[in-house]
């Protein structure tokens, strides 16, 4: 009796430890819907058919069945983006606004996603593309319920990607690209920052406008783009270089003016 009795408890650990292997290990893989299709549409391609609405600050839901891919070049890990990734393929950039935190421990800086539009709202904030939902009559960020509904991770995340490889510009490119292409992920050498004195922070709270955020000016040569850097951000009370740097950075739009932010201060060549 005490033979089958350990035979029987054996047994049993075996069907429970196969029924957890198939059942209760979470899948790693995938994270979203894994039935979002491949890709069908360029990011530039989602953009150039929408860019009279984007342009003009509209909104409009996305009813034909485009999906894009690309890969996430900005997340929010530091709180300079906030609520937003920017996805990035051979063509073009789009932000996404996504009503959550901590997007970045999903969705790191090398992931790349698959994102079936259709139904989701494409629209202008200041004039530049965004995906996202309906917020009062603007565009807005969606819920994270309805993000993970309409995109797929594909891969593990990665350093490697040609899309993380920002385009190096200076003040010439600035005169002659075309704003409604905007947001670009750029390189941009020997700029300096007009406000830094060695004793000056990037972003302290008493100066934060109604949207949390500090302009600085950021010299390129003898061309200047506002500088804009949030007071949530885990640098904003870190001191500003008083010297050239090189810099990455995310160049985008308000309305008829260039913009741009860095992801995080490692985004600042020390």
């Amino acid at each position: 009796m005490k033979k089958i009795t350990l035979f029987m408890v054996a047994l049993m650990a075996v069907i429970l430890t196969g029924c957890m292997d198939q059942h209760d290990t979470p899948n790693l893989d995938v994270y979203g819907n894994p039935s979002v299709p491949e890709a069908n549409t360029t990011i530039a391609q989602l953009k150039q058919q929408f860019k009279s609405i984007t342009s003009s600050s509209g909104v409009q839901q996305i009813e034909d069945s485009i999906i894009i891919s690309g890969v996430v070049v900005a997340d929010d890990e530091s709180g300079n983006v906030y609520k937003q990734i920017y996805l990035r393929d051979t063509t073009a950039a789009i932000v996404i606004g996504i009503n959550t935190t901590g997007i970045y421990s999903k969705l790191p800086v090398g992931q790349k996603i698959v994102v079936n539009c259709k139904g989701l709202y494409i629209g202008g904030y200041g004039a530049m593309a965004q995906l996202g939902t309906l917020y009062q009559g603007k565009i807005g960020r969606m819920s994270e319920n309805i993000w993970k509904e309409h995109m797929r991770t594909e891969g593990r995340p990665s350093l490697n990607y040609k899309e993380l490889v920002p385009d190096t510009i200076d003040a010439s490119w600035l005169s002659s690209a075309n704003k409604d292409d905007a947001p670009f992920f750029v390189y941009l050498k020997n700029v300096t920052i007009e406000e830094a004195d060695g004793y000056t922070v990037y972003a302290p709270e008493e100066l934060g406008d109604g949207g949390n955020g500090v302009n600085r000016t950021l010299n390129i040569g003898s061309t200047t783009l506002p500088f804009r850097i949030s007071t949530y951000a885990n640098f904003a009370n870190d001191y500003m270089p008083n010297r050239p740097f090189n810099m990455n950075g995310l160049l985008t739009r308000y309305n008829n003016d260039w913009q741009i932010t860095v992801r995080t201060s490692r985004d600042i060549e020390r």
